[in-house]
């Protein structure tokens, strides 16, 4: 918004000037007002506006005289003089005052309006071309190109600001290149692009533009699409300046036939540039790399969905092999942004924790959840996650198995003798046993699988079914008092159960002991 100050003795006239015109609809905000020269000055020493509206005659100090001092506070200020008298004195007192424009009351308010914008705008350009004067082009082309990445290339005249900025290309396709590195990329190293540059493009076909400390672009004019040069230069970057292992990595965006569309080359590098963290650091990769399709994503998805079911389920074995799926996955696809990452990380080593809690015996001096997040929140790679969540798979599993070196048989095993004893409860689940035992109730339901080859409600029916088969061989009793004694509420679901397990009914089968 442009400051907007408002200077006038009548009162009515100066409200009329401030609320007549909806100054903010149109870009302006009206930083002060007042009622002679003497108070305007501190008004604008203190807001150092754009614009100023002022009449001439005024008492105390008039606007001409204001104005001489307005040059010395406030240089930039551009200033519109109103008057009702026809003198062309003051008119030309103004104009050696280099007013931005002397205007006859009354005013119509839509010429007043459009006079401010006059005036913001002239203000506008004095400001940009100053800008350039006053700061290197580098730091112009710095921001120009920070603005381009951020923004895109839809609000931004592209071919215009790049010449401007003196980036100049021959055509007739266009291209970027991004260099990232971990050490300072200084005027000596920018120097060194340049060189490595000028051995395969000519001047006119490439410029070198610093983006901030760590990241340089370089723009290339090139013969095709397919100019392998682009490749061939990154190549050369990446062997001349990885001084350090891993220290540069470079990525490349697509070819355009326009210059105007270098803005997406740029972008899409940027784009590339985000997934290095799973491509690798110090290496080469262009944004077509980097893209994956609709199926892809719904696959890692699933592989999401997988790993937490195993969290669930219990088993820090199957946990483990999930997540070496999920990490090839993220790794042949490409297509997890860091950020999204680390709250892949953040969700599944939460999951973790609450397992690992439902294990530990004691305090873990070396397990420190909030180290844990802040690890993750600081992590920049795939395999920094991988290696944080297996340390917390590391962690279940070690302290699952203390709290099975204390036990002298597995939980299946204190599963069955409790089943043994309590296969007359009616209430009687895998829930309950679980509680039991201490452990989780999908964790129990796949070690029956695992260590048994039955699950629980298998071995439950055969307990309860051998008991009913030896009370109704054994003595003279009837069949509802066998359906209370092995856990049946209901005497025809137990007839049903009895029937499905030995082929005969309860009655069938006592007869054939009598």
């Amino acid at each position: 918004m442009y400051k907007l100050i408002v200077v006038e003795d009548d009162r009515i006239i100066r409200r009329g000037i401030c609320q007549s015109i909806k100054w903010e609809d149109h870009g302006f905000i009206v930083a002060g007002e007042a009622g002679d020269g003497e108070v305007a000055l501190d008004l604008i020493r203190k807001e150092q506006p754009q614009v100023v509206i002022s009449d001439i005659n005024m008492p105390f100090m008039d606007g001409l005289e204001m104005g001489n001092k307005i040059k010395e506070i406030s240089p930039k200020t551009r200033i519109i003089f109103l008057s009702g008298y026809e003198d062309f004195k003051y008119a030309q007192q103004a104009i050696k005052l280099k007013a931005f424009d002397y205007l006859l009351k009354p005013v119509d308010s839509e010429q007043l309006l459009n006079k401010a914008k006059e005036a913001a705008s002239d203000w506008e350009m004095a400001t940009r071309e100053e800008m350039k004067i006053k700061e290197s082009l580098p730091y112009l082309q710095q921001k120009f190109f920070q603005r381009l990445i951020n923004d895109g290339d839809q609000r931004i005249d592209v071919e215009k600001e790049l010449a401007e900025l003196g980036v100049e290309l021959e055509g007739p396709y266009y291209a970027a290149i991004l260099i990232h590195s971990s050490i300072r990329l200084d005027e000596e190293r920018k120097k060194s692009l340049i060189d490595i540059s000028s051995s395969l493009f000519s001047n006119g076909s490439f410029s070198v533009v610093r983006i901030d400390s760590n990241e340089c672009t370089v723009f290339l004019s090139l013969k095709d699409e397919g100019d392998v040069r682009k490749g061939q230069l990154a190549q050369k970057i990446i062997e001349s300046l990885n001084f350090v292992e891993d220290a540069v990595t470079i990525t490349l965006g697509r070819s355009y036939p326009n210059v105007f569309e270098i803005g997406k080359s740029l972008v899409e590098t940027r784009l590339a540039m985000d997934l290095k963290h799973i491509m690798g650091k110090g290496k080469v990769f262009s944004f077509e790399d980097t893209v994956s399709s609709k199926e892809e994503k719904e696959c890692l998805k699933e592989l999401e969905s997988e790993l937490e079911s195993q969290i669930k389920l219990g088993i820090p074995d199957k946990v483990s092999e999930a997540l070496d799926q999920l990490n090839k996955a993220i790794v042949e696809r490409k297509s997890l942004p860091l950020t999204d990452l680390k709250i892949l990380a953040l969700k599944f080593s939460t999951m973790l924790f609450f397992e690992v809690e439902k294990w530990k015996q004691e305090e873990l001096k070396s397990f420190n959840t909030s180290d844990v997040y802040q690890d993750i929140l600081k992590m920049e790679t795939l395999s920094e996650m991988m290696k944080i969540l297996n340390s917390l798979i590391f962690q279940w599993r070690k302290e699952m198995n203390k709290k099975d070196d204390k036990n002298h048989f597995s939980h299946v095993d204190q599963a069955i003798k409790y089943i043994k004893q309590h296969f007359h409860d009616s209430t009687l689940t895998l829930k309950k046993v679980a509680e039991y035992i201490h452990v989780s109730t999908p964790y129990l339901s796949n070690l029956f699988k695992l260590e048994k080859g039955f699950n629980f409600g298998d071995y439950l029916l055969e307990i309860r079914m051998k008991k009913a088969m030896e009370e109704l061989r054994e003595a003279d009793i009837k069949t509802y008092e066998v359906c209370e004694k092995v856990g049946y509420n209901n005497p025809q679901y137990f007839s049903i159960c009895f029937k499905k397990f030995t082929g005969y009914t309860p009655a069938e089968y006592k007869k054939q002991f009598k």
